[in-house]
């Protein structure tokens, strides 16, 4: 496969964009477990202890669509799914199960014992997830005309369309240029 693009500016979303387009999918990092440790390797999430991360690809899978299917509206200022909620909550409640609290005095964190499994990832996804949909900003959530992905628009214009400029946006450029100079 080709490099990682992350664009999505949250864990999460960057999670929910590991296919490269929707509905039919060329490219789908979590179709295969190198593929996987490649992803989590590129977003500074590396999976340490592989043991197990065939058999998560299902549950990473499942969490990657649910993920999609609760921003993917409200992107479009519609309401998320409650069953996609549901499901996110279940993989976050189970995370908070498995963690601990640690931080100094001003700020705490979620985390886990070493080693980083997949699961792991799946719990960080979770809580990522959670702290988008409670802390925001919601308000900046957008989604790529052209390919589907999500991301959040951190610009000072508040004008970001594209996932990236140098994939989806000069492609859209170029397509409106020449419907444009072709007649």
């Amino acid at each position: 496969m080709t490099h990682v693009e992350l664009v999505g500016n949250a864990l999460c979303l960057d999670f929910a964009n590991t296919v490269n387009a929707r509905p039919v999918a060329r490219r789908d990092w979590l179709a295969t477990a190198p593929g996987a440790t490649d992803w989590a390797r590129a977003t500074g999430h590396p999976i340490e202890d592989p043991a197990g991360l065939a058999d998560t690809l299902p549950a990473a899978r499942d969490l990657r669509e649910a993920v999609f299917r609760v921003f993917q509206p409200l992107a479009r200022g519609e309401s998320a799914p409650r069953a996609d909620l549901d499901a996110v909550t279940a993989v976050h409640a189970d995370g908070v199960a498995h963690g601990r609290l640690e931080g100094d005095d001003s700020t705490f964190r979620l985390s886990w014992s070493a080693p980083r499994t997949a699961r792991t990832l799946l719990w960080e996804v979770a809580a990522s997830t959670v702290e988008l949909l409670t802390q925001g900003p919601l308000d900046r959530l957008g989604e790529c005309p052209s390919c589907c992905w999500l991301f959040l628009d951190t610009s000072k214009n508040r004008r970001r369309r594209w996932c990236s400029m140098t994939t989806c946006g000069s492609r859209d450029k170029s397509r409106r240029y020449y419907t444009t100079h072709s007649s």
